[in-house]
């Protein structure tokens, strides 16, 4: 499960738009396709735009496809063991993983939802389930459960990078660059530091995103 790589690169993206540079992908590690991606994040001819809602199953230019067959072999597999094991958590969390990479966001939301039943306070299944929210546009249940994964780990850098992208989302460009003033409060060696901080000076210069 790659997701959490795809959300930085994610970040690149939206904050080399803010600044005016093109990324296709950033920091590093491999990629997947489970991670929500702007139908447009912004045009680069005007870096005061701001993200705007999620179209399913868009890829970043540059992303490698996704070998859905495989994906729909290891769902089958995961499948049997739930049939005879129907409280297997590592089957649950499995496929709830593996629906959001084959881009099936309802259904891997009731996974996660299952699976946070038997480990409620698992931050990164909670983490998870907004990144799927966020996928379905369901922006307002997807900052809830980044508050909720933020009040157990005011510092847990995923949801931090993903409620900025959720606010950039909404047009909330202040609420944005305190969540990446927090990233770099908390990861100063962070390997968009550089752009999240220029990309957070553009948004106090410019808190509307007009002119």
């Amino acid at each position: 499960m790659t997701k959490d790589n795809l959300i930085f690169g994610l970040a690149g993206m939206v904050l080399g738009v803010i600044v005016g540079v093109v990324l296709m992908s950033s920091s590093g590690g491999r990629q997947s396709s489970s991670t929500p991606v702007p139908q447009q994040v912004a045009t680069t001819s005007n870096p005061n735009a701001t993200a705007t809602a999620p179209e399913q199953g868009q890829l970043p230019d540059g992303h490698p496809p996704v070998d859905e067959t495989a994906l729909k072999s290891r769902v089958a597999e995961q499948q049997e063991i739930l049939k005879k094991d129907p409280n297997n958590q590592e089957a649950t969390v499995a496929l709830a993983n593996l629906n959001f990479d084959l881009k099936n966001y309802q259904e891997a939301i009731q996974f996660y939802e299952k699976a946070l039943e038997r480990d409620a306070s698992n931050i990164n299944l909670i983490t998870d389930l907004g990144t799927a929210h966020m996928w379905m546009g369901n922006y307002d249940k997807a900052q809830e459960l980044y508050n909720k994964s933020l009040s157990m780990d005011p510092k847990h850098l995923q949801s931090l990078m993903n409620m900025g992208i959720v606010r950039m989302s909404i047009g909330d460009r202040a609420g944005a660059a305190e969540m990446w003033e927090k990233v770099l409060t908390y990861y100063p060696n962070h390997p968009e530091a550089d752009m999240l901080k220029q990309a957070v000076a553009k948004l106090r210069e410019n808190p509307k995103g007009s002119g």
